[in-house]
């Protein structure tokens, strides 16, 4: 697997907090082509029982964005928890609000595993229709569950995700 990290952080252990970079910033870690070449469509194993989450840049028709499904091809985020996502289709770029202390922009593409730290700010500009599967840590590095948003059609857990 090619490892891209923004900024100069290490690639974060599963469920660890993020990674400051040495140079205090916090960083996202993108590890690209995570797994292997012959891995399903759906990804490695370890993720296929990730929630997913997908946006289209297509649709304009204005609907409000769930905890499963995002609309239109620009939008803010908030990373409330820390959060891997393995990327299964699509791409976009990721801009922090503020890169002083999030670091660069970052492209991401099908088969990349991507770290994002808890508070981390930014901006989606969705270039294909983008589909990811992903899963929370809390700050002891415990994979938790989150509670469905009205209108979000699939089985509720123990942890409501956030948006900006």
């Amino acid at each position: 697997a090619n490892k891209k990290v923004v900024g100069a952080a290490k690639k974060s252990p599963a469920g660890s907090p993020g990674k400051k970079a040495a140079s205090g910033k916090t960083a996202i870690s993108v590890v690209s082509n995570f797994g292997c070449k012959l891995c399903p469509a759906e990804g490695p194993s370890t993720v296929q029982t990730w929630g997913e989450w997908d946006c289209d840049p297509e649709d304009t028709s204005g609907c409000t964005p769930s905890q499963k499904h995002c609309y239109g091809r620009s939008f803010p985020w908030h990373f409330d928890m820390l959060e891997k996502a393995y990327v299964l289709e699509g791409s976009a770029t990721l801009t922090p609000d503020d890169p002083a202390l999030h670091c660069a922009a970052v492209t991401l593409m099908p088969k990349d595993m991507v770290t994002f730290p808890k508070g981390w700010c930014c901006s989606w500009e969705v270039h294909s229709f983008f589909r990811k599967r992903y899963t929370f840590f809390d700050h002891n590095g415990i994979q938790v569950d989150e509670v469905d948003e009205a209108g979000d059609d699939e089985a509720a857990g123990t942890r409501k995700r956030v948006k900006k």
